[in-house]
């Protein structure tokens, strides 16, 4: 179902198309199942089946896997730069968004536009988002775990601040903004829901690729062996595993090119002696990502990141390898986990 937000974007970015082109441009809603509605774009006489993408120049390797195998439909989004729209069109996505840009390619059929600046209009409303400030790199921390943990959703402020190692006043915040922001909803006797988990999901997902973790980024490294990529027993440094080696172990098909390893900053030393890494002299890249663990340590049994934030890192690598990887994740872990608690 497409809601009022996602219609209104379609309706601004099938304008700002008609005002480019000077060519016919409408929306309508069509049957997509029982109880669902698709949207059907008319582009200059053309019609496609139109799906609304928010935060879409932040998810791009996950869009490539995700309308790859739909050449037809048309990617409505609220704005993309010149960079992801170069991506989209080397894939064959077509889109349109709301500042005019659009990628069109059909026998009979083809425009490309590229370059223009966001509207200010949506540039506001992103920022004044009701929930935008659950999104901050504190709050992040705190959706992370009312994700993965359902049952906390319900527990008091002070358990969930206790849980995710962030302030009571932080806690309450994100918890209030996100029910503003109609992504939680507080049912009888104070009890807490998450509305709509999928959407929730790739907000915190794109959160965590833009601000959580550049954040919490301690260095990248080199290191001349990988027969220890992957060891169970790298928990002794309160470590574990996540980006593509967590993406291999989940989905047995990938062999990691680059290791990513969460551990707390003050265990960076022992970890580095014990495995002899370094700064990457001149012409070497690195192989190996430490990143702050931000949950803790008792959260998994076995010394691997939660699939999520396996996923999260694979789509921010911008790999098109990683993201077949994390749409893998995605369909066996994910998928039926957030479409409803």
């Amino acid at each position: 179902m497409t809601t009022s937000l996602e219609w209104e974007i379609a309706e601004a970015a099938t304008a700002a198309f008609q005002r480019e082109t000077g060519l016919s441009a409408s929306l309508s809603s069509v049957p997509n199942g029982p109880q669902e509605e698709g949207l059907n774009v008319e582009l200059g006489g053309q019609h496609f089946p139109g799906e609304v993408k928010r935060w879409a120049a932040h998810l791009i390797p996950a869009l490539s896997y995700h309308l790859a195998g739909n050449p037809g439909r048309l990617l409505i989004a609220d704005y993309l730069n010149a960079s992801a729209a170069k991506k989209l069109q080397a894939q064959g996505i077509q889109f349109i968004d709301t500042a005019g840009n659009a990628f069109i390619d059909r026998p009979d059929f083809k425009i490309l536009i590229r370059g223009n600046n966001r509207p200010a209009i949506f540039a506001r409303e992103e920022e004044s988002h009701a929930a935008q400030r659950a999104f901050q790199r504190q709050g992040l921390i705190v959706v992370y775990h009312l994700l993965i943990v359902p049952d906390l959703m319900n527990a008091s402020v002070r358990a969930i601040a206790e849980r995710t190692g962030v302030s009571h006043g932080t806690v309450a915040n994100v918890l209030q903004a996100l029910e503003a922001g109609g992504l939680v909803a507080t049912m009888g006797r104070s009890r807490r829901k998450i509305i709509e988990p999928r959407k929730l999901m790739e907000r915190w997902v794109v959160g965590y690729c833009e601000k959580l973790a550049p954040k919490i980024l301690i260095g990248e490294f080199h290191g001349e062996t990988t027969d220890w990529w992957g060891e169970r027993d790298i928990d002794r440094f309160a470590a574990a595993w996540g980006g593509e080696i967590a993406g291999a172990f989940f989905s047995g098909h990938l062999t990691p090119q680059v290791a990513t390893l969460f551990l707390p900053r003050e265990n960076l030393p022992q970890l580095m002696q014990q495995y002899r890494l370094r700064k990457p002299p001149a012409g070497v890249e690195a192989n190996v990502r430490i990143m702050e663990r931000f949950w803790r340590a008792d959260d998994e049994e076995l010394a691997m990141a939660h699939p999520l934030l396996a996923y999260a890192d694979l789509i921010r690598s911008g790999d098109p390898r990683n993201a077949e990887i994390a749409r893998i994740l995605d369909e066996r872990y994910l998928a039926d986990h957030f479409s409803a608690y």
